[in-house]
């Protein structure tokens, strides 16, 4: 199966294929870990993984065409806060709120 892996800052001179997109070849059942392990990253250097866009752990089971997102410590935050400020995550966060 083929995902898409997106490397922000460090992480993609860290990489074994330098570049901030990447197209891999994974098997079918593959882990988030496994994406880490096939671009030669260590997981203490990987701090915030979104799959779709979506929060995501080491152990995310990923799917043909999926999206990998992968953050270092020192983006992280700044990545999360803006991601929590998205129009559509503060518009359902209220719609959440009202129920």
């Amino acid at each position: 199966m083929q995902v898409t892996v997106l490397l922000g800052g460090p992480l993609r001179h860290e990489a074994r294929t330098a570049g901030q997109e990447h197209e891999l070849s994974l098997p079918r059942g593959s882990l988030v870990e496994n994406v880490l392990s096939a671009l030669g990253l260590s997981p203490e250097r990987v701090k915030l993984i979104l799959v779709n866009g979506r929060g995501a752990t080491l152990d995310t089971i990923l799917d043909a065409g999926d999206r990998v997102a992968l953050f270092p410590p020192e983006l992280s935050f700044n990545t999360f806060v803006s991601l929590s400020f998205r129009r559509e995550v503060v518009e359902a966060r209220k719609r959440r709120e009202k129920t």
